[in-house]
């Protein structure tokens, strides 16, 4: 986003973040980020079948407690997740006066989505070391695990006509291929979408700020400076926005540095970790260091780290408003 309103907004978040309680409430008008953008990943969609009406906080409350959801408990890794998927997040969540309900409200809506997202890359990375293993033992691929793996080459933006499948090409593959700290992107979905408050998130489903450059994909940033032409992408689902985002954080040169960090924790054998890996996104938003303070200031003041090893329920609900 141009820096004459990113570095306004996120550098007083920073202020106020050392000298108020219950820092980043406040709803915010444009996402932080001017978020160099992907091609998009390929669309995922939201279940379909839709049993409740979330509209409204209260519903999703009921919807909760039904579900048996408790953060405390998830905190303290008694509980898994159970897999409640909003289409949308409640309309009139932005606008809550209870600073506590609405952090609540907004980690119980995103948290799911966020390891349903990581589920799938988790998968792909899996089959992918099955896959390099017997590679590099001198096996060959069969013609469709060839196909599964460049397509997956493509996805992530390398060149696979033609590619040889050896080491180099798994080297390249695997520091894309795999999860995002769940803290982090539980702190850059509040940032960004202003803990769901922002127009972007309310009308686009928006939860990461990220840009697209034509109309009718987004939605028009009202102080977008005359000759601009982005918009903020716009999705048919809050899955769809997840997705995409651990999409751009896993394939966009601008985040290379947030790949090889997370590269050499998985290399020293170390649990992913939100607060250091936020460090590798200073080109996430116009004012760098600034940005990623506010990032590691919200996982710590939230306590998201306690949610990083989170485990989805494997049961199923559905809901969308």
């Amino acid at each position: 986003m141009p820096s004459f309103y990113t570095a306004a907004l996120v550098g007083s978040m920073v202020l106020l973040a050392s000298q108020v309680q219950g820092f980043l409430d406040r709803t915010q008008v444009t996402p932080a980020s001017f978020s160099v953008e992907e091609p998009p990943a390929a669309r995922v969609a939201a279940p379909a079948r839709a049993h409740l009406d979330v509209a409204k906080a209260d519903d999703f409350e009921i919807v909760l407690e039904r579900s048996g959801f408790d953060l405390n408990n998830i905190r303290g890794g008694s509980d898994l997740v159970p897999a409640v998927y909003l289409a949308s997040l409640p309309g009139d969540l932005g606008s809550l006066d209870q600073i506590k309900r609405k952090k609540q409200l907004f980690f119980s809506a995103v948290l799911p989505l966020v390891l349903r997202a990581n589920e799938k890359v988790a998968r792909e990375r899996v089959r992918l070391i099955r896959f390099q293993d017997r590679v590099l033992d001198g096996a060959q691929l069969r013609p469709v695990e060839r196909e599964w793996l460049l397509e997956l080459a493509d996805r992530y933006g390398l060149d696979a006509a033609g590619a040889e499948i050896d080491s180099v090409l798994f080297a390249t593959l695997l520091p894309k291929v795999d999860e995002i700290p769940v803290s982090l992107a539980l702190a850059q979905a509040a940032v960004e979408s202003g803990w769901g408050a922002s127009r972007f998130a309310r009308n686009g489903n928006a939860l990461f700020g990220q840009r697209a450059w034509t109309e009718k994909a987004g939605i028009v940033p009202k102080e977008r400076a005359s000759g601009e032409k982005h918009v903020v992408r716009k999705y048919d689902s809050l899955l769809g926005s997840v997705a995409s985002y651990v999409h751009n954080l896993n394939s966009h040169p601008s985040y290379r540095d947030f790949r090889l960090r997370r590269a050499a924790l998985r290399t020293a054998g170390r649990a992913l970790d939100g607060n250091v890996l936020a460090g590798g996104l200073l080109s996430y938003a116009e004012i760098g260091q600034a940005y990623v303070d506010t990032l590691r200031l919200v996982i710590t003041k939230n306590r998201l780290s306690d949610f990083d090893g989170a485990v989805l329920e494997r049961s199923l609900v559905t809901v969308s408003g």
